[in-house]
């Protein structure tokens, strides 16, 4: 079983108007069967931290075109992640 995760995720460029307006949350994941992934961290989020107009977040199951992801500030798509 995978232990729960502290993160920090910070939306910026207007994406914390989405977010109540707050730009940095600090929250901690779950513990859960498998370790936590990207995919399973977006649809955390969706369902716990958006506040409004989801389609200008999230398209099927990723972020929308344009929308910059930087883990520990790299883009996600130069590591190889393609959700």
């Amino acid at each position: 079983m995978a232990a729960p995760i502290a993160i920090h995720l910070e939306f910026g460029g207007g994406a914390e108007l989405l977010f109540d307006g707050v730009k940095e949350h600090h929250v901690t994941l779950p513990s859960q069967s498998e370790p936590w992934d990207v995919k399973q961290l977006l649809v955390w989020i969706q369902r716990n931290l958006l506040r409004e107009r989801p389609e200008l977040f999230v398209q099927a199951d990723s972020v929308r075109p344009g929308i910059l992801v930087l883990i520990n500030d790299a883009d996600w798509e130069l590591m190889g992640y393609e959700y």
